[in-house]
């Protein structure tokens, strides 16, 4: 979970695919899809998507 924080600190809007793509195995796509929704439902980040289909991405609540 700290490592998405982070990543949402660093950048304005982070790509959630770019997360997964650094990802090793199915267990590592898990755990951080996990956390993400841990960190929306804490209210740390913000998802959004600006299309049906379209990106998703990050956004830190310090970020807004």
């Amino acid at each position: 979970m700290e490592v998405v924080r982070q990543r949402c600190q660093a950048q304005k809007r982070l790509a959630l695919q770019d997360i997964f793509a650094e990802t090793k195995d199915m267990n590592e796509v898990i755990t951080l899809f996990l956390a993400t929704l841990e960190l929306v439902k804490v209210q740390e980040v913000q998802v959004i998507q600006e299309e049906n289909f379209g990106n998703i991405y990050l956004v830190g609540r310090k970020n807004e």
